[in-house]
């Protein structure tokens, strides 16, 4: 039984002081595993090269984020899919829309979201979408183009109707630093609510920094706090609560067991070129 961080930008150029210092940390505080998702062609290839540093410790994502869509060219989309077959990669991610900033076109965005749909089948993979007040596009979006892919709502927020709809497209729901937030009593709601089989925790690092460390850079051990709140809101032992995320973490990503890991070869230092910003 250990934490899993479903959702870590570690692979960014906020750690390109001290990573391998944060992720020593992360595992030292009890975190054993992380995804690392990619936001466009670079850092898609730095959470790959992470994922083979770490072997059976972190697995990266490669995927276009909604505000990097204008990005996602033909060529980018070639070179996404053959980077989504190196070892370690365990789904199509950061994906999905961003209505919120709108730091690319909506039909960019949409495009972008649906041609990373057809890479996900193709592949068998799962896909890690970002949500930000795009909720009816989105549920559309996977109606449409989506059926049959299997998925996480990263960092939810929303109602549990909101929540509903992702669910009833067999999406899992992922939670982050905001749970930790007291404003946040919908989303509470929501976490006490949501089937126990179908929920993550994240941090969304180096974003959304749970309390009582908000307004510092996020890290993956700050996971730990995202999943002790929710064992909170569902009157859960702190143990059972990481022992059923990292059962759901497994089932999603079709991650090996830490036992089954346990071969793999000794850690190295991690290489990644060119991280860049952030999602």
């Amino acid at each position: 039984m250990a934490l899993i961080d479903t959702h870590a930008h570690v692979q960014m150029r906020q750690f390109s002081g001290d990573r391998s210092a944060v992720i020593a940390r992360a595992f030292a505080d009890g975190v054993a595993r992380m995804v690392t998702p990619g936001i466009d062609v670079p850092t898609s290839r730095d959470a790959i090269a992470l994922a083979a540093a770490y072997p059976g410790r972190i697995y990266a994502a490669v995927g276009t984020h909604p505000h990097d869509a204008t990005t996602l060219t033909d060529e980018a989309l070639a070179e996404q899919h053959t980077l989504a077959r190196e070892p370690g990669v365990v789904a199509i991610g950061e994906i999905g829309l961003d209505y919120y900033r709108d730091l690319s076109p909506r039909d960019v965005q949409r495009r972008a979201l649906v041609a990373q749909f057809g890479l996900a089948r193709e592949l068998d993979l799962p896909i890690i979408l970002h949500n930000r007040e795009s909720h009816a596009d989105m549920i559309s979006l996977l109606r449409s183009d989506g059926v049959g892919l299997r998925g996480v709502f990263h960092c939810f927020i929303g109602d549990i109707a909101i929540a509903r709809d992702a669910l009833d497209l067999g999406m899992y729901l992922s939670f982050a630093g905001p749970l930790t937030f007291p404003k946040n009593t919908e989303l509470a709601e929501v976490a006490a609510w949501a089937p126990l089989d179908r929920i993550l925790v994240e941090t969304d690092c180096p974003y959304l920094t749970p309390i009582p460390f908000r307004g510092k850079r996020n890290e993956p051990r700050h996971v730990t706090l995202v999943a002790r709140r929710l064992a909170e809101l569902r009157s859960l032992r702190f143990e059972d609560a990481v022992a059923a995320t990292e059962r759901n973490a497994e089932a999603l990503f079709r991650l090996p067991t830490l036992a089954q890991a346990a071969d793999a070869p000794t850690p190295t230092s991690p290489t990644p070129t060119n991280p860049e910003n952030g999602a």
